[in-house]
């Protein structure tokens, strides 16, 4: 039993020393989210945090999408040029990985959206996180940001599709609702999604459409 342990004892410790820098990498993507620590230094560091984690389980594909999004903020900060073919590298295997995780399809299409410009992919990855994780908060912000960042280039058949996921998250808990509202606001698609959701039937909550009211009174009087 001894000589077990002791055989065991490098995997254990290769293990959590991966798990030690995965909890590193992704206390970096919160903060990067908060507007904290986007600095260059911070960026190489959670990168080469997610890199251990997923040397040390190079089949986990948590940690591939955790180096994914590292490297997605390492573009959008300027610290990386646009590296879509590890990007695909890394979203495709972790699909592979685990074909029924929403999570991997909506994110893959949000760097299909951003970093590749291949808005067709990233609507049909968009569609296939719906297939397995409708109402999950991460997959219905990633739908809503690509979908409203990208409203007039979408055709018709996709702006419905759109307006059924608008649906959908105002309908969620309130986090998600808030997240709906800083999109529409942010992309300045009030026209779009306060006629929707202020004649939608079944209505929605009177303290939802208070809040909805609000927002597109300050676009009306903007």
């Amino acid at each position: 039993m001894l000589l077990l342990l002791v055989w065991q004892l490098p995997g254990l410790y290769t293990t959590a020393h991966g798990n030690i820098q995965y909890y590193v990498a992704a206390d970096k993507l919160d903060k990067w989210q908060a507007g904290k620590e986007q600095d260059l230094a911070t960026y190489q560091l959670a990168k080469q945090a997610a890199s251990i984690a997923l040397s040390s389980k190079p089949n986990s594909a948590h940690y591939m999408l955790t180096l994914a999004k590292v490297m997605e903020w390492g573009i959008y900060l300027g610290f990386e040029v646009k590296q879509l073919d590890s990007l695909i590298h890394l979203y495709e295997n972790a699909i592979q990985l685990r074909p029924d995780w929403p999570n991997a399809y909506s994110d893959y299409g949000y760097a299909l959206a951003f970093i590749g410009n291949d808005l067709p992919g990233a609507i049909t990855q968009l569609k296939r996180a719906e297939q397995y994780g409708p109402f999950i908060p991460e997959v219905l912000r990633q739908q809503l940001t690509v979908g409203l960042a990208n409203w007039g280039s979408l055709p018709i058949a996709d702006k419905i599709w759109l307006l059924s996921i608008v649906g959908r998250a105002a309908e969620s808990h309130w986090p998600t609702f808030k997240a709906l509202r800083e999109l529409t606001a942010q992309y300045q698609r009030q026209d779009i999604v306060c006629p929707y959701l202020l004649n939608k039937t079944p209505a929605l909550e009177q303290s939802r459409i208070k809040n909805l009211t609000r927002l597109c009174t300050q676009r009306a009087a903007s």
